[in-house]
């Protein structure tokens, strides 16, 4: 009868072991996941604000502001099948040329419609709307899709490749001013 107790005894404390190691594992991998849902609600929350940052530097008419939220190694990659632009200081001629008169951009936003974080890359898709001014022309484009590709860098995320497309057909083009 001694050996049935100590036997009983045994097998409840091997099964009150077991199922401790058991909820120990599950505990452990709810916070992990919870932590990791917790860093990508972040992570994309960080991403929305990079792209609202780009517009606004742009609004601002801020060159140095615009060409700090890009990668060294940045491409760009223009609308209606013009070849990318890589690298830093090519983005910056591309954009901000100091022999061209300079582009003013009154309005400009953009909607994230779907952003994606896989490890220490983000991902977003979105719509925008733009008016600009250039050498007394101001031209809206009503409507337009973009994709921004962003690194981790540090504690933040820089743009590591953007590319966009809208319908020239729409635009609007009047003299600026009116």
């Amino acid at each position: 009868m001694y050996l049935i107790e100590v036997a009983m005894k045994t097998t409840l404390t091997r099964n009150q072991s077991a199922m401790r190691m058991r909820l120990v594992t599950t505990l452990s991998i709810l916070f992990a996941v919870s932590g990791t849902l917790a860093d990508e609600a972040s992570d994309i929350a960080a991403l929305k604000a990079l792209d609202q940052a780009y517009a606004t530097e742009w609004k601002e008419g801020d060159a140095d502001g615009v060409m700090a939220l890009f990668t060294r190694d940045a491409t760009l990659v223009p609308h209606h099948g013009d070849p990318p632009i890589k690298g830093h200081e090519a983005i910056r001629s591309f954009w901000f040329n100091p022999d061209y008169a300079p582009t003013v951009v009154p309005e400009w936003t953009r909607t994230a419609h779907e952003v994606f974080v896989l490890g220490d890359t983000g991902i977003v898709r979105g719509r925008a709307r733009l008016v600009w001014e250039y050498e007394g022309t101001r031209t809206t484009i009503p409507e337009s899709n973009y994709v921004m590709v962003a690194v981790r860098s540090g504690d933040s995320w820089k743009i590591r490749l953007l590319t966009w497309n809208d319908d020239p057909r729409t635009w609007i083009q009047e003299p600026a001013g009116e």
